[in-house]
């Protein structure tokens, strides 16, 4: 499960290279992974659009720690859409 975690991190951010890794190990994306990548990005919104509005320095680094989330939920995502393409030809991705 360790690995899962810090594939993000061991491929820069790559879901060509997380998609290779995986198949090599035989691991999966479970579609969850995905949701609560997208959940984790989500809470940070108000937060960001608060300090965006007010134009405060705070908004600088909620905005790096929102698009490092969003990065990632679209890491998980791409792995995920490379495996279908693999198994069935296709995506819903």
């Amino acid at each position: 499960m360790s690995r899962e975690a810090s594939l993000f991190d061991a491929t820069q951010g790559s879901p060509t290279e997380g998609f290779l890794l995986l198949k090599q190990d035989g691991g999966n994306i479970p579609p969850a992974w995905i949701e609560r990548a997208k959940e984790s990005r989500k809470r940070r919104e108000a937060q960001l659009a608060l300090a965006l509005k007010s134009s405060s320095l705070d908004a600088m680094g909620l905005l790096r720690e929102w698009e490092l989330a969003l990065r990632k939920e679209n890491f998980y995502r791409g792995i995920r859409a490379l495996m279908e393409l693999s198994r069935a030809g296709e995506t819903k991705y």
